[in-house]
């Protein structure tokens, strides 16, 4: 795969970036051009990179699901690495673009939700399978229960103002290490 010119990939990144702030902010239906504005590059520069929205909701999403598998390895033999990295996905729904916001976006059926969807359970398995066996969360508790337990923190994204996303994100953090039974879970994100 050739290289991309730098000021190629740094353009890339400022629309990622962007495009999280924005998509926070406006909601994941906000105009594009917004984007590329916020960004500081031209319309031509963000359709070069990203075709269309679907294409910007999957790299962002793609890049969201590398910082949690990044975290997952930062907290591998943690034994309270599952409720760190459920923990870090409530501190991303408050700070950052709600990734479950952008899986409600593609088509469920499409082979890149179903990718996905995979990878992200994928990340949980070592997590919940340690958790269960020290037993610093249910007995029962399943990788793909974490899907659940991510749509409960997701609450706080329909939340507009960061002050009520964030008292919303906390209290869904209270029921999540509740169901979840996680023993020595980390504080609420607040």
């Amino acid at each position: 795969m050739p290289q991309r010119r730098l000021d190629a990939v740094q353009n890339r990144a400022k629309l990622l970036e962007a495009g999280e702030a924005v998509f926070l902010e406006l909601g994941i239906n906000a105009p594009l051009d917004a984007i590329a504005e916020r960004a500081g590059v031209g319309r031509a520069t963000l359709f070069r990179n990203f075709v269309d929205r679907r294409s910007l909701i999957m790299a962002l999403l793609d890049r969201g699901l590398d910082e949690i598998e990044g975290e997952a390895a930062r907290l591998e033999g943690d034994v309270v690495a599952l409720a760190r990295l459920l923990r870090f996905i409530a501190d991303r729904i408050i700070f950052h673009a709600p990734l479950i916001e952008y899986w409600q976006a593609i088509d469920h059926d499409s082979p890149e939700f179903l990718t996905v969807l995979w990878r992200f359970v994928r990340v949980f398995e070592k997590p919940v399978e340690q958790a269960v066996a020290n037993g610093t969360c249910r007995s029962d508790l399943l990788p793909s229960d974490v899907l659940l337990l991510a749509s409960m923190l997701s609450g706080a994204l329909y939340a507009r103002v960061p002050e009520r996303r964030r008292e919303l994100a906390d209290r869904a953090w209270v029921f999540v290490v509740e169901m979840a039974h996680l023993r020595d879970a980390p504080p609420s994100p607040l």
